[in-house]
């Protein structure tokens, strides 16, 4: 008698574990397929720290039609009016340019990657030390305006310099449309970019 208490005893152990090795088998398989798909559909990788790296955007819309508000961004003569304060070139597909902040003693490199005129512009630069890419889409209005957005993605590093970094964006990018809109509107210059960090003030 004690022989066999202790043999179910034994059985009554050993079925639970069977059940649970059941269900934790298609769990994994199931997230085995799931990374799978991910992978296939062209998931974003993570950064260093383990988030996705964000997209941010930026949108206004500036009562100017879309071929002027395009021109603003591809003629460094124009764009030095609200963003940067010189630019070596006009953005044309496949080439390479700079721009300059001047009253901070800061120049990038900008490679033009695609154009379509009064529709999409993307390039790719090292605003933050490691190449990102910024995406301008403009959408014409009825009424003689333009819905223009900027997004920009790809940022590297750990966790906190991909939050940091994807919040200057979005900051900065919103400063830029304003000053945009003031210029091409009101052709108002606010120095915007300029007065964000004056002399003497750390952020």
């Amino acid at each position: 008698m004690p022989s066999s208490g202790k043999k179910s005893a034994a059985a009554a152990k050993r079925r639970p574990a069977k059940k649970k090795a059941a269900v934790t088998r298609p769990r994994r398989a199931a997230r085995a397929r799931g990374s799978r798909a991910r992978a296939k559909k062209g998931a974003r990788p993570r950064a260093k720290g383990g988030i996705t790296p964000p997209e941010v955007k930026t949108a206004m819309l500036v009562r100017k039609p879309v071929a002027q508000v395009y021109e603003a961004f591809v003629n460094p003569d124009v764009t030095s009016n609200f963003w940067f304060t010189r630019g070596s070139g006009r953005l044309e597909a496949g080439t390479h340019v700079e721009w300059h902040w001047e009253m901070y003693g800061f120049s990038v490199p900008v490679t033009v990657k695609t154009i379509e005129p009064n529709q999409r512009i993307v390039v790719e630069w090292a605003g933050y030390g490691s190449p990102t890419t910024i995406e301008w889409t403009f959408e014409p209005r009825g009424d003689a305006s333009t819905f223009v957005s900027i997004a920009e993605r790809g940022f590297k590093g750990t966790d906190d310099e991909v939050v940091g970094n994807a919040k200057s964006s979005t900051e900065g990018f919103a400063l830029v449309l304003a000053g945009l809109k003031a210029f091409l509107e009101h052709n108002i210059r606010l120095n915007l970019v300029a007065d964000r960090f004056p002399k003497g003030i750390e952020e």
